[in-house]
């Protein structure tokens, strides 16, 4: 299949971009873990204050594990081609897309994918060590089913996340400079994915509320069906709104992007 093949090629560059700048990613990773430690400090505080085991519904160690497992998840399922994008569209370069035989839509996800995994590997590799050392010194059972369901969750959610900035960058079109604007957008989405605190901690209204957008079956959720608070039948509920959220989005993502390329116009490249 010949259209494949420049969509494997997008992927093999993503991949060895990726490798290229594998020492920017670890500086990303170790800085990612600052907030786990500040967050590990805050919870034992706050525990240690506390009169009762639960708070907002976790024992101290479900807190601490959820802390850790939403900093590697977050890291995981992050962007980042949203600037790229933001670059095309300035300085011209989106210009090639419109006459050359390749989608604009299939190049930037096969790019995503390809910059990914490698990344991906190592953080999984982290995570599957702070699985082991929460069953060794917490006993924490994690069922082989459930790390099953959370990979191909995990999976759901990297799509999910990416058709969600790549709506995001559609901005580009409207606005020159969206850097900014997507580094505010980005702090919004982590709160509101369950990335920086369960989303329990802001209430059951919030939660609630945070449970009809698509942001919260990006982190939370998954982590949900890894830790084991979700059963078996709201966890396939979920990979369903997961799925139904991905077409959605995808939709909205082919309006915007038509209706932001009528604007378009090539000012460089």
């Amino acid at each position: 299949m010949p259209w494949l093949k420049k969509y494997l090629k997008a992927f093999e560059l993503g991949f060895e971009t990726a490798l290229e700048y594998r020492f920017n990613f670890m500086i990303s990773l170790i800085s990612a873990a600052y907030p786990i430690i500040i967050q590990s400090f805050l919870w034992s505080a706050i525990y240690a204050a506390s009169a009762g085991s639960s708070v907002y519904g976790y024992t101290f160690r479900q807190m601490i594990a959820y802390t850790f497992m939403a900093g590697l998840v977050a890291r995981l399922v992050r962007t980042g081609f949203e600037y790229e994008i933001m670059d095309d569209v300035k300085n011209g370069k989106f210009s090639k897309f419109l006459v050359q035989p390749m989608g604009y839509f299939p190049y930037r996800l096969a790019s995503f994918l390809g910059q990914k995994v490698p990344g991906q590997g190592m953080i999984l590799g982290l995570l599957g060590l702070v699985l082991v050392g929460l069953n060794v010194f917490w006993g924490m059972q994690i069922e082989p089913l459930r790390v099953l369901a959370f990979l191909v969750t995990l999976v759901l959610a990297t799509v999910l996340n990416f058709l969600l900035f790549y709506c995001f960058s559609a901005i580009s079109f409207w606005i020159i400079e969206v850097g900014f604007l997507f580094e505010g957008i980005r702090i919004v989405t982590v709160l509101l994915s369950g990335g920086i605190f369960p989303l329990e901690v802001f209430g059951d209204r919030f939660a609630r509320a945070a449970g009809l957008l698509p942001f919260k079956y990006t982190v939370n959720y998954p982590i949900n069906v890894l830790n084991g608070k979700l059963t078996g039948s709201e966890a396939l509920q979920g990979m369903l709104l997961q799925m139904i959220w991905i077409g959605v989005i995808l939709l909205a993502a082919n309006l915007l992007w038509r209706v932001g390329g009528r604007r378009y116009v090539a000012v460089g490249g």
